[in-house]
């Protein structure tokens, strides 16, 4: 209470460890009992002292301070400090305990960590960039082990014919390269494992860390086969089911992908439903088009069983339930269409109507419907992940604030009631604290402006709102300071009047454009004539251009002077230009004026300077791009989305490695082609007779016909590229096809998993994500400033999140064993 005996005062001490000395309970329990008779409100001191914080927020008028509670595990920085005793210690432990708050509210971090002081500092360690450099290191190492490990995918190509040999590593030398690894990542787990158990807590460490609990699981499995790899060797132990987890890893290091895959996980059973009316719709119509397309037909009102009247529908498309499912499948994706119905519609135009009624409902209703469930539904997960790191930096930043207001509480006493922070205390943490120039320099700012003020102290909402857009950046204005050259001639001066008009950059962009029609014109048209011809003529309209080109950046240097090495539009059309103007030298040089190539030549040819050289026109055509507001607003926003869509990559990533681990296992050297059959057979030759299994001897649209020998698991890049073109889908029942003839039925399980999961889940998540991101972005862009741009995802859903209440800030606090909280009432 205060002097006055006007006004009630409640320390509730939080004391969550259960080693606390027994004289700082009883304490507690006296302090309770005072402010349960003062108030008559309060429950029985046996209650946690939580229970009252909560009581005594109903009140209006609360004044909330925080302030470090010694323990065994966790620092007191008034009595363990670097140099104990003194003031200089004390505030230096207190700085600590702030600047570690601070970071773990930039970077969205928990504050349940240990706090002790040396706890502290190997957390800030751990978090230090050369530490996460090298865990991601060690993580990207692992994951491109698949490509050179046996069976190697360094070949100059996958088909088999060719017949090139891969490139092996030494035995033993990827397995000493994942246990190096391996190590690195076991010493990340053990140290995050010592930084976030608490031993306060009631639950399982399977339950506080359950990523840490599968990152320890699958680093035992992976030691383990590594030693059966290394007494087996690889030729012997072809599985290595290492190889599965490696993805773990990943997702384990990356916050990001961990919420990503939490709001996927979250939308599973709304995808399920659909999945579900999905299998039904398939079910009913691969009945009915069993019975609409029997083997037995009627042929001039007689009935026949077995004839090949109109038989095509039944014996390719619904000779058996699985045929005429999976038919239906790959319809689903329209890789079949209008294949797949033409033998019975060129019999009857009404069959048509089974095959559009079929691709109305699946195709364009229950897959558009999935898109609609999955954005709505993973939107919402996903924002409620956002909430949850915004309330966990909002909990940081209290934390940091109470820390670091003690050293200013110690200095004005203990009859204080007010908390603020100083400025040079606020500088001091951002000097030493682990952020980006970028960050450290806007908030440097933001405290400037505050000093000129003559603010010398921040309050509480001061200093939230100063860190309120620590997620900017800011973008470089050297190019505003710098200045353009002044000139005394009248002649510079007109000449640089000139090319800094706005219409000087618009007849460059026309010439630009000029040159890229005129290209593609004279290659469109003549193509197939002799490259002499057409090369003499590309050669004149290059010369020219390229000329113009040279003049208009010699202007351009002389007109802006240093500020035109700092605009990255004129460095790219520079740079482009440049690389012109080399190369028609070289070709110059090397040919002379004629299209004519000498009997002899080392270096570059002639055909490669024209392709060269074409291909800088098209680059250069990318300029006119900035010059076009709606065009350039749409590309910088599609490239704020590339950026900030890590966490989807990381989950192509994921399904993209095990699936192919997975195909690996099942169908390496599944199909290889016949001895003997040549590569590249000529097809267009009919006046020779086809060699023995030549392609034209196989039906038209198979595996073999269509020479995809390359397109198999024999290695991890070969695999790869075989679930791409699986899920791009276009001819991908020819795999379906081809692998159940060659291995079995059950083959195809995998490849319709491998396609609902990719191109059903994944591919609308995408679409949802490119949507909220896009809204967010487009929507946001109008009210960001020239000079600042987000960068990361949170602060792209910053506007649709709330701020959390000032109890559920202390309730969490309150679960901190080195936080408590002081509440008087006023």
């Amino acid at each position: 209470m205060n002097g006055s005996g006007s006004k009630n005062t409640c320390n509730l001490e939080c004391f969550s460890n259960s080693y606390t000395v027994l004289h700082a309970m009883e304490e507690k329990n006296n302090i309770a009992e005072t402010v349960s008779a003062s108030t008559g409100a309060l429950p029985d001191s046996e209650q946690n002292g939580c229970n009252h914080t909560e009581h005594l927020l109903k009140n209006d008028t609360v004044d909330i301070r925080f302030q470090t509670v010694a323990s065994d595990n966790y620092i007191n920085p008034e009595t363990v400090s670097p140099a104990a005793g003194t003031s200089e210690g004390d505030d230096a432990a207190i700085q600590l305990q702030g600047l570690v708050f601070l970071e773990d509210a930039i970077q969205y971090r928990s504050i349940h960590h240990r706090a002790t002081d040396h706890a502290l500092k190997l957390y800030r360690w751990f978090h230090s960039a050369p530490i996460i450099y090298s865990v991601n290191v060690a993580t990207f190492l692992i994951l491109m082990l698949a490509f050179f490990e046996t069976p190697s995918s360094m070949s100059w190509s996958s088909d088999p014919r060719r017949g090139y040999k891969r490139v092996e590593m030494p035995d033993g030398f990827t397995e000493g390269i994942e246990v190096f690894c391996l190590i690195i990542l076991l010493i990340s787990n053990i140290i995050q494992c010592y930084l976030t158990t608490s031993r306060n807590s009631q639950k399982s460490f399977f339950r506080q860390n359950p990523w840490l609990t599968g990152g320890f699981i699958v680093l035992l499995l992976s030691f383990v086969d590594v030693v059966i790899s290394l007494v087996l060797g690889n030729d012997v132990y072809r599985y290595r089911v290492r190889r599965l987890f490696r993805p773990y890893f990943l997702a384990q290091n990356t916050t990001m992908l961990k919420k990503t895959l939490k709001a996927m996980w979250n939308t599973l059973p709304e995808i399920a439903s659909v999945l579900t009316l999905l299998s039904l719709h398939l079910y009913f119509f691969t009945m009915f088009g069993m019975l609409l397309f029997p083997h037995s037909h009627v042929k001039n009102g007689t009935a026949t069983h077995g004839d090949s009247f109109n038989s095509t529908e039944w014996q390719e498309y619904f000779r058996t339930f699985d045929t005429a499912l999976i038919s239906l499948v790959v319809l689903l994706t329209t890789a079949n269409n209008p294949d797949v119905m033409m033998p019975s519609y060129s019999e009857n135009r009404f069959y048509a109507l089974y095959f559009i009624i079929f691709s109305l409902i699946g195709t364009f209703l229950v897959f558009n419907l999935l898109t609609a469930i999955i954005y709505n539904q993973f939107r919402g997960y996903f924002k409620s992940s956002m909430q949850t790191s915004y309330f966990r930096r909002c909990v940081a930043l209290s934390a940091a604030f109470y820390s670091m207001a003690r050293i200013n509480a110690k200095k004005d006493g203990p009859g204080s009631t007010e908390r603020y922070v100083s400025i040079d205390t606020v500088k001091a943490v951002t000097v030493k604290a682990n952020m980006s120039p970028d960050q450290r320099r806007l908030i440097l700012m933001a405290l400037t402006n505050h000093f000129k003020q003559n603010t010398v102290n921040l309050n509480y909402e001061q200093f939230c709102d100063l860190f309120q857009n620590i997620d900017a950046v800011m973008l470089s204005n050297w190019y505003s300071q710098v200045n353009v050259p002044v000139w005394n001639s009248q002649c510079m001066v007109l000449v640089q009047r000139i090319v800094l008009h706005r219409y000087f950059n618009m007849v460059g962009n026309f010439v630009v454009l000029l040159n890229a029609i005129l290209m593609t014109v004279e290659i469109a048209i003549h193509y197939e004539e002799a490259f002499q011809g057409v090369f003499s003529r590309l050669n004149i309209m290059n010369y020219v251009f390229v000329a113009y080109y040279l003049c208009e950046q010699v202007l351009k240097i002389l007109s802006m002077g240093k500020k035109y090495f700092f605009n990255l539009n004129c460095l790219y059309d520079g740079i482009i230009s440049v690389a012109l103007i080399v190369i028609e030298l070289v070709q110059l040089a090397q040919y002379g004026h004629s299209a004519l190539p000498p009997t002899s030549s080392s270096g570059i040819s002639l055909w490669d300077c024209a392709r060269i050289v074409n291909i800088l026109v098209l680059l250069r055509l990318l300029r006119i791009i900035p010059n076009f507001r709606p065009m350039a607003l749409v590309t910088s926003v599609m490239l704020d989305i590339i950026r900030s869509l890590k966490s989807f990559a990381g989950i192509i990533i994921i399904i993209y490695y095990v699936f192919a681990i997975i195909g690996m296992m099942a169908f390496e050297q599944a199909i290889t082609p016949p001895a003997g059959l040549p590569f590249n057979s000529d097809l267009t030759n009919t006046t020779t007779t086809p060699a023995p299994d030549s392609p034209v001897d196989y039906a038209c649209g198979t595996y073999e016909q269509l020479q995809y020998w390359a397109n198999n698991f024999n290695d991890f890049a070969a695999s790869l590229v075989v679930l791409w073109d699986v899920m791009v889908v276009n001819n991908w029942g020819v795999f379906l096809t081809a692998f159940t003839q060659e291995v079995s039925p059950w083959s195809q399980i995998y490849f319709i998993a491998w396609w609902l999961i990719s191109a059903v889940v994944c591919i609308n998540l995408f679409v949802a994500l490119i949507l909220d991101h896009f809204i967010a972005k487009w929507e946001g862009n109008a009210e960001e400033s020239e000079t600042v741009r987000r960068r990361t995802i949170q602060s792209l859903f910053r506007k649709h999140l709330h701020e959390p209440s000032q109890h559920r800030i202390i309730e969490e606090l309150n679960k901190h064993p080195c936080i408590s909280c002081n509440i008087t009432e006023t």
